[in-house]
């Protein structure tokens, strides 16, 4: 089950994202059985990844400003 931090409920930034079909509907499933807007599960992916980010930069396990190499992901339809 998602915790949704305060801090989410009064976003103020637009942006357009777009999504493959298969991640989108994903994200819907999980917004249906937690019960939660697209826009909170948005932010909350979001945060669980800045914050592993920070953890991993903290560790020294991850380079400044990349993104690790999780190897090819063209079959994954992501």
């Amino acid at each position: 089950m998602f915790h949704i931090d305060k801090v989410f409920l009064h976003p103020n930034i637009s942006v357009t994202v777009r999504f493959t079909p298969v991640l989108y509907d994903w994200l819907k499933s999980v917004c249906a059985r937690e019960n939660i807007t697209f826009n909170q599960l948005v932010l909350q992916c979001c945060k669980n990844c800045m914050e592993t980010d920070m953890e991993e930069t903290e560790e020294g396990n991850s380079e400044k400003g990349t993104v690790k190499d999780e190897g090819d992901t063209s079959n994954r339809n992501l």
